[in-house]
């Protein structure tokens, strides 16, 4: 048998106060879990904006050794930092750059890698250069680029919309292969020729504008949405 409370009104106050704390803690907890989410949005906003990569002018050809952080005011607080540590969203490609070369993204930690900007004086992607960029969404190729190697955006994962100039003249094999985001594409009228398995594996892929006459290699388009017979009868040369 317990012992009653000595002053039931005193033990009721200090439940009713009990309670009230428990109330302030709870939604202390939750303003300091939002004012945590806040500031952690605005962190990454903020980083995403300076994790800019403007490679040197002066570049003819970006390759892996171009590939690395550069800025005129903070360049020397950047060679403090070992490389694999500064992991760029963004990149800024100068004006002069003829080549991107083969691998020149794959193999510079092109993980968090969501857009690029590509001058008009570059003439050609090259082999494997942003292959696995499983990040960009987006690839605008600018008007004057007229050879995209094989397995250039290869398992470009979440690649959704490409943009390709009418210069271009040559897709190579594989070169946008397991794309699986890729919904629809143009092919420029210029295009001479579409490598063997260029958009193999886009299984998101069911809009295709080709144009007449243009050279499609076998199993281009293998594994897409697009019926095989389309692809036959647009791949005609016009009388």
């Amino acid at each position: 048998m317990t012992d009653a409370p000595d002053n039931p009104a005193e033990s009721g106050e200090q439940s009713r106060e009990e309670k009230r704390n428990s109330r302030k803690q709870t939604i202390l907890y939750f303003a300091i879990l939002i004012a945590i989410s806040v500031l952690s949005f605005f962190v990454y906003r903020i980083y995403d904006f300076v994790c800019i990569c403007r490679i040197p002018p002066g570049t003819a050809v970006v390759d892996t050794r171009t590939v690395s952080p550069y800025n005129p005011a903070l360049d020397g607080l950047f060679r403090k930092f070992p490389k694999q540590l500064l992991i760029y969203r963004h990149y800024v490609i100068p004006e002069g750059v003829t080549e991107i070369g083969e691998r020149a993204f794959h193999d510079s930690g092109c993980l968090l890698l969501r857009s690029v900007a590509i001058p008009g004086s570059v003439k050609k992607i090259g082999r494997s250069a942003f292959e696995e960029c499983c990040n960009l969404t987006t690839i605008e190729l600018p008007e004057g680029v007229e050879t995209i190697e094989p397995l250039a955006f290869r398992r470009c994962v979440n690649l959704k919309r490409v943009e390709l100039p009418d210069s271009l003249k040559t897709i190579g094999g594989g070169a946008f292969a397991a794309c699986t985001s890729l919904e629809k594409i143009r092919i420029p009228p210029g295009v001479e020729e579409i490598g063997l398995g260029a958009f193999a594996g886009c299984t998101a892929l069911a809009d295709v504008e080709l144009p007449p006459g243009v050279n499609v290699a076998p199993g281009a388009f293998d594994g897409t949405l697009v019926p095989p017979e389309k692809i036959s009868s647009l791949n005609q040369p016009q009388p």
